[in-house]
């Protein structure tokens, strides 16, 4: 039976607890007990367990074990409270103080005591074990009272110094550090006496909605700072809420965006609150939307839907690069804020938890709003987020302090003016130490308590942990509530705390109990976080993880459909739950939604967070290696968008992708999609070893699903070949290519495979097609051009895949360019630029402003067109993207040679060779071996260049590239140690009436 289905496991298996320890030792008694009688013995024992029992009683303990020579007691076992330390810490010092104890022999007695505070898990008092009672509770924290009192001396109280911490000031003690405790080595603990009380202060919460006292300088502050966001920054509970409060007036419109610490994972959360909050807290249908937006485009529109998970919105995903729809995203949301609050005050609390994808989105609204009738007022209880965000922004930061002593009672003042003595308002300022949360909640504690009992509590976890107690038949319900967040569906509680039929009314009794507060159509919301933190803080980590278990299989099945319900959050609670394979895959979903919307930080985490899923999966499952190789592939994807091709990052996330497909003995076919990954990158860098290597574990993992008769066993084929299509174009080897290439069009149908597109990053054919185009020109098919563009346009429509355009239009203007039908080849480039550019594809960008110097040599005639040429190529290898370098290089040396920098165009051009032959990627190898050789030719380096254009002629032979060997033997007919022969045979391959230039110029050659 699940956890969460056994209405009484919570009460069964027990609590984790803060508790606060005495151990009192009698000092001598081993002496004493060795001669006395037992009878006597027996009744002395009797009276001493008597008088501590009654002193432990009255201050709310519980002695937990009666000892021969002492006792132990526990304060704050079964029930939280407050003042359970400084209780314990009194019951101590009476106790070593009880006046006239004497043993039965007229010997003074003499007692010493050890208390310590820490965390125990405890179990109900029915709890039996096969050999007797069970312990009630388990944890170090008697063990370290025991430590203390043997340290003390007789008629001394030793504290720890997490006790003292507690205390606040409220009674007097002197430190001695570096005091040596069995077990626990050194430390520095407290010497407890009796004297003054004092006050002191502890962090606290946001306050909402209660009465504002003081702040005068930074209200005026705030008045002042018209042209500039403020920021709020204060430690919990200081103030922050309350104080911007203060400008929320009704006169003007406002919007509040809440920041939430239980969903960093998610992106945007804040945004998506306000937009469902226009809504009253529900789900819009994309009508709703679009009616209460129709003053935005429809783009602002559609990036409004994806932030609500509307599937209208996913048109977006196909239209827009990671980079560009990241953009619109941000734009439509601060599209969205300034239209429906066209001036008055924008809130944003808590950014110590905002998400990075909203920071930027805070970032753009910030900047679209300046100068406007808006203020913006900002809280955090920190900065570094905001300095790693936001530096370089104008912000006015206002610093908040706690309350001084006369700032407190007025607070008090206003929260309750009558009904407390002096004593208790005291009571209640001491302990509070200015913070204003500590002040309503210990107000409210001694409203409903008598103060006179010193119930009072003395921290702020123990206090609400003790509302949690004192929910009464509601308390269960809030535990559970507690693993779900701060926020949670009062659906999925009722199926996880099935089968309570009355957790309706349980929460509507913690609702007047102000535990819970209505947040929406079944949305409840811990009145305060620290409220949900203490309640699962309760639970033992056993029942944490069942529960945790119970959510997630409750997120895959009966509450899939909720609003909230997504990979991330399953994989939150499968993490909790330590199922650590599934956590890693619907990471892994998580990162692949965050990357589409452009939340590349959170796409980051969430990979990472599979990996470390990963590592709690024992080695050598195979499972585990295909988690992880999906997950650095993830995370290389995720980085090159961020830190371009050639960060060491990259790298090393895609070294881990290679070292663990290679270890596989039968690689997994759901690898496909991050071995073509790390290919594509290997072929990008240049890495023909790793690409070669990685392009085999494809085909291997094709054949292993093949030999299982598996269904998906086309689509890891189809990759495998893809794969092999790419290496042997960029290596030259044409003819093996379009083996690959036929095979290809046998294996792929549209309607089928189209899906591996948001898998694979693109569409398997249409990868192919490209590659096929250019290679058929380069082996002098190029009467087939027009009809293979034809179709690969064609296909593109079909596909209706806008983020492709770039790559179809920039790529096929290449073989039109080597067709000699250059008009056209610059309009298409031309066109596949703008839309990159519109696109915000940098790296489109790049390779199409290289080919528009290789396709318009004049565009590197002037200064400054030499210069945007050489910058792309440097950008270029930079990002790491190396495969077409040395043909770049070489144009470019060309260029340099045309405005008479002979020397170092000639040594450009022949490290670009070098590389070249290098890198084995020999698709150009041979167009740059000739451009060499024409510079050498400049510079009166006959043999050179002669050596040059019969290399270039050979290679070009081997690989049939006909236009590149008719190209050399053209070349190398001018020279006058050449007979013609290379020109003749690479003649001989083309038609007679071929319209290529260069047949043109072949004629002219053999007719001279």
């Amino acid at each position: 039976m699940p956890a969460s289905a056994d209405p009484d496991i919570l009460n069964r298996r027990g609590e984790r607890r803060q508790v606060t320890a005495i151990f009192v030792d009698v000092v001598g008694f081993s002496d004493f007990a060795s001669t006395a009688d037992a009878e006597d013995l027996q009744d002395w024992l009797d009276g001493f367990y008597g008088s501590t029992g009654r002193i432990v009683d009255a201050g709310g303990g519980e002695i937990t074990e009666f000892l021969g020579d002492g006792i132990v007691a526990v304060f704050g076992l079964t029930r939280a409270e407050e003042l359970a330390a400084r209780k314990a810490v009194e019951a101590a010092l009476a106790i070593a103080r009880l006046p006239c104890f004497t043993f039965p022999d007229g010997r003074s007695v003499a007692l010493r005591a050890g208390v310590a505070t820490g965390e125990v898990a405890t179990r109900m008092r029915s709890a039996k074990g096969t050999d007797g009672p069970l312990p009630r509770m388990t944890g170090m924290v008697t063990t370290l009272a025991q430590r203390l009192q043997s340290a003390a001396a007789p008629g001394e109280v030793l504290i720890a110094a997490e006790t003292h911490e507690l205390l606040r000031g409220a009674l007097p003690a002197r430190a001695r550090p570096d005091t040596v405790l069995k077990g626990f080595g050194p430390m520095t603990v407290y010497c407890v006496d009796a004297g003054q009380q004092t006050a002191g202060g502890m962090p606290g919460e946001d306050l909402r909605e209660q009465p504002f006292i003081g702040r005068t300088q930074e209200r005026d502050r705030i008045r002042d700072a018209t042209d500039r966001p403020c920021l709020l920054v204060g430690p919990a509970g200081i103030g922050k809420s309350a104080l911007a409060g203060t400008f929320l007036t009704g006169d003007q419109p406002c919007a509040v965006f809440q920041a939430d610490a239980l969903e960093g994972g998610a992106g945007h959360v804040p945004f998506r609150r306000w937009l469902r909050s226009l809504f009253g807290g529900a789900q819009p249908d994309f009508g709703q939307l679009r009616a209460t937006f129709s003053q935005l485009d429809d783009d602002a529109v559609l990036g409004l839907a994806l932030m609500l998970n509307l599937p209208q919105g996913n048109a977006l995903l196909a239209r827009f690069a990671s980079g560009a729809l990241r953009d619109r995203i941000e734009g439509a949301l601060s599209q969205a804020v300034r239209a429906r609050n066209p001036c008055g005050i924008l809130l944003f609390e808590d950014l110590h938890w905002l998400d990075s994808a909203s920071f930027g989105v805070l970032r753009r609204l910030l900047r679209d709003i300046q100068g406007g009738p808006w203020r913006v007022l900002m809280t955090s209880r920190e900065t570094s987020l905001i300095d790693r965000h936001l530096s370089d922004l104008s912000l006015e930061t206002i610093r908040l302090d706690a309350f001084d002593a006369d700032e407190s009672r007025a607070y008090l003042d206003a929260v309750r003016p009558d009904g407390l003595s002096p004593a208790t308002r005291d009571d209640v300022i001491r302990h509070a130490g200015g913070v204003p949360l500590f002040l309503e909640q210990l107000i409210r504690h001694a409203a409903q308590h008598n103060p006179a009992a010193g119930e009072l509590p003395a921290t702020l976890s123990d206090l609400l942990t003790e509302r949690i107690d004192n929910a009464g038949p509601a308390r269960f319900a809030l535990l559970q509530a507690s693993v779900l967040g701060r926020g949670f569906s009062q659906r999925l509680l009722q199926a996880l705390a099935a089968p309570a039929d009355d957790i309706p009314q349980l929460l509507a009794m913690a609702h007047r109990a102000d535990i819970l507060r209505p947040a929406g159509p079944d949305r409840w919301v811990f009145s305060h976080a620290l409220l949900q933190r203490a309640a699962y803080r309760m639970l033992l980590r056993g029942t944490r993880i069942a529960l945790h278990a119970r959510v997630a299989e409750l997120l895959q099945g009966t509450c899939a459909d909720l609003t909230e319900a997504g990979p991330a959050m399953l994989a939150n609670h499968q993490s909790r739950a330590q199922l650590h394979l599934p956590a890693a895959r619907s990471y892994l979903a998580a990162s692949q939604q965050a990357l589409l919307r452009g939340a590349f930080s959170e796409a980051q985490d969430h990979a990472q967070s599979a990996l470390r899923m990963c590592a709690g999966v024992a080695v050598g499952q195979p499972a585990r290696a295909d988690l992880e190789i999906a997950a650095y592939t993830a995370l290389g994807s995720t980085l090159m968008q961020s830190q371009g091709y050639a960060a060491a990052p990259v790298r090393r996330a895609f070294d881990q992708v290679m070292r663990l497909a290679s270890d596989q003995v039968a690689p997994g076919h759901e690898n496909g999609a991050a071995l073509f990954g790390s290919y594509a990158h290997a072929i990008i860098a240049g890495d023909r070893a790793g690409a070669d290597h990685l392009g085999q574990l494809l085909h291997r993992t094709a054949d292993a699903a093949e030999a299982q008769l598996r269904p998906d066993r086309v689509e890891i084929r189809l990759a495998a070949e893809a794969a092999s299509n790419c290496g042997r174009f960029y290596s030259g080897e044409f003819s093996e290519q379009f083996d690959h290439i036929a095979r290809i069009r046998a294996l792929y149908d549209l309607e089928r495979h189209a899906p591996m597109i948001a898998q694979y990053g693109m569409d398997i054919f249409a990868a192919a097609q490209m590659f096929e185009v250019p290679a058929r020109v380069f082996c002098g098919e190029t009467d087939s051009l027009t009809a293979l563009l034809a179709e690969t346009d064609a296909h593109q429509q079909a596909l209706n895949i806008p983020v492709m355009q770039p790559y179809a239009l920039i790529w096929g203007s290449v073989p039109l360019h080597a067709a000699g039908r250059v008009d056209e080849a610059l309009a298409r480039l031309q066109r596949g630029m703008a839309i990159a550019a519109e696109q915000g594809a940098e790296f489109w960008g790049l390779i199409g402003q290289c080919w528009l110097h290789v396709i318009q040599p004049t565009s590197s005639d002037s200064v400054s067109g030499r210069e945007a040429f050489d910058g792309a190529i440097r950008s270029l290898r930079a990002i790491g993207a190396l495969i077409g370098l040395p043909y770049f290089q070489t144009h470019y040396a060309a260029a340099l040679a045309r405005a008479g920098e002979l020397t170092q165009a000639f040594d450009l051009s022949a490290a670009a060779v070098e590389e070249g032959r290098q890198s084995r990627l020999w698709c150009w190898q041979a167009e740059t071996m000739r451009l060499h050789a024409a510079i050498a030719l400049r510079l009166g380096r006959i043999e050179v260049a002669h050596r040059h254009l019969q290399d270039a002629v050979a290679l070009a032979d081997r690989q049939g590239a006909r236009l590149w060997q008719l190209r050399a033997a053209l070349d190398l007919a001018d020279l006058p140690q050449d007979d013609g022969s290379a020109m003749a045979v690479a003649r001989s391959y083309f038609a007679t009436d071929s319209h290529l230039p260069e047949i043109r110029g072949a004629r002219i050659a053999l007719a001279g």
